[in-house]
């Protein structure tokens, strides 16, 4: 495994471009926590996650509702969203492992002004980056071009963020502008060359490549999938799996505060990460025991925190 801030190179050996994590590993023990999720982020015991991955309500001042649940979103003023969410990143910093990430997940409400937030609280040196998730699934506008994407927000605990480059790989669009030609051992390899260098890249097919910052490969959920939960603003098993195995490895802690469905915990179980989710909705609670057969929540943060540190 490579721990880099940079994208390893074309040469890199090839990997599955399904789950990479999820096929292989066992099954990985976690917390699922019913009740106050700040209180149990800020009794988190210090530099023991890899990944905190936050999907909060997105300030759309209304009642966001699915077949087997609802809650009400935040109000519209950004800056007093920032307010509300502001100590459950706090208490993510301080949690996170000196490799490890952030990731918060948002839209264009209040995104800009979450990222001025995490600038002050991370510093700007750990900004890793910014994932622009798009989609074609959901209405359409009449007064504009429709609003089809998210911003996911990458903060590393210290400017020495984890990153797994071969477990994210995706393979190569073709009809690029690149051409492709054979190799030696008669291999498929994209190639261009430099006009002004005249240098030559070559790019084996095969191994595939890192995805840029924007992902439109992964659609988000229609109400006819059967990963459907019935949770309101449920994501896709794989835009967390690509996530996930961006920034951590089997064995590796995960945590997310806002749990709802369960998509979080699901795929870290799935792919042998140890996990930790939460919601005080009893709703959400019962999607995710029905997820998560043979996991029964905490009601005290103390019991969470003890059930966490018991399974290493």
């Amino acid at each position: 495994m490579v721990r880099s801030r940079r994208v390893a190179d074309n040469r890199q050996r090839p990997l599955p471009f399904a789950d990479p994590g999820g096929a292989a590993a066992p099954a990985a023990a976690g917390v699922l926590f019913h009740g106050d999720s700040l209180a149990l982020a800020r009794a988190w015991p210090a530099a023991s996650l890899d990944l905190v991955y936050v999907d909060p309500p997105f300030g759309t001042g209304s009642v966001q509702r699915g077949r087997r649940g609802a809650y009400a979103d935040r109000g519209d003023d950004p800056e007093a969203h920032v307010a509300w969410l502001g100590p459950w990143l706090e208490a993510s910093r301080a949690a996170l492992a000196a490799t490890g990430s952030l990731f918060v997940h948002l839209d264009w409400r209040a995104v800009h002004h979450v990222k001025v937030h995490l600038d002050h609280l991370f510093g700007r040196r750990c900004f890793a980056g910014e994932v622009v998730w798009c989609y074609a699934v959901g209405g359409k506008s009449r007064r504009g071009f429709g609003r089809k994407h998210d911003t996911i927000l990458w903060y590393g605990r210290t400017p020495g963020w984890a990153f797994y480059p071969d477990q994210v790989r995706v393979p190569r669009r073709g009809g690029s502008h690149m051409r492709v030609v054979r190799d030696a051992d008669g291999r498929a390899v994209q190639e261009k060359t430099d006009r002004r260098t005249g240098r030559v890249y070559r790019y084996p097919v095969a191994a595939g490549k890192v995805p840029e910052d924007w992902w439109a490969d992964i659609e988000t959920l229609n109400h006819s999938d059967v990963e459907r939960t019935g949770w309101p603003s449920q994501k896709p098993e794989r835009l967390l799996a690509r996530i996930v195995d961006a920034v951590t490895v089997p064995g590796g802690a995960v945590a997310d505060w806002f749990g709802g469905s369960g998509t979080t915990a699901a795929v870290a179980r799935r792919s042998g990460r140890r996990w930790v989710t939460a919601d005080a909705a009893a709703e959400a609670i019962a999607i995710m025991r029905a997820r998560l057969a043979g996991v029964e929540p905490h009601t005290r943060v103390d019991d969470a925190v003890a059930a966490f540190r018991a399974r290493p």
